[in-house]
């Protein structure tokens, strides 16, 4: 029986992440950029009792901007300034090098990956 080859694991450009006590409770979101078929992920809540999981960008932006359902959560980590972005990115343009300046430029560092 042959082996099946695993997938490469996604790589996450980690686009906020907030500092306990912050707002109700801390509150991550990671990209993997990849066009049209792009996801975020979500983690929100200390860290011994956090929920989240992978979303479809398409299901969190669209054409006209940000889903109303995950605006608390880009509230919270400042991330209002990613959305035209991420419209632009669910298009199918390539976004990423616009994206990783424009948080080097927020914060003085580039972000952060993770699988």
């Amino acid at each position: 029986m042959a082996k099946r080859k695993r997938p490469a694991p996604r790589r996450f450009l980690v686009l906020a992440r907030t500092g306990p006590g912050h707002w109700p409770h801390p509150v991550e979101v990671g990209l993997h950029a990849a066009g049209a078929d792009s996801v975020v992920s979500f983690s929100v809540g200390p860290h011994a009792v956090n929920a989240g999981g992978r979303v479809p960008l398409a299901s969190v932006v669209d054409a006209g901007g940000l889903n109303p359902m995950f605006a608390a959560e880009f509230d919270a980590a400042d991330l209002h300034w990613a959305v035209p972005l991420l419209v632009r990115l669910r298009s199918g343009e390539d976004v990423k090098a616009e994206i990783v300046a424009a948080y080097r430029e927020r914060t003085g560092r580039p972000p952060e990956t993770m699988p």
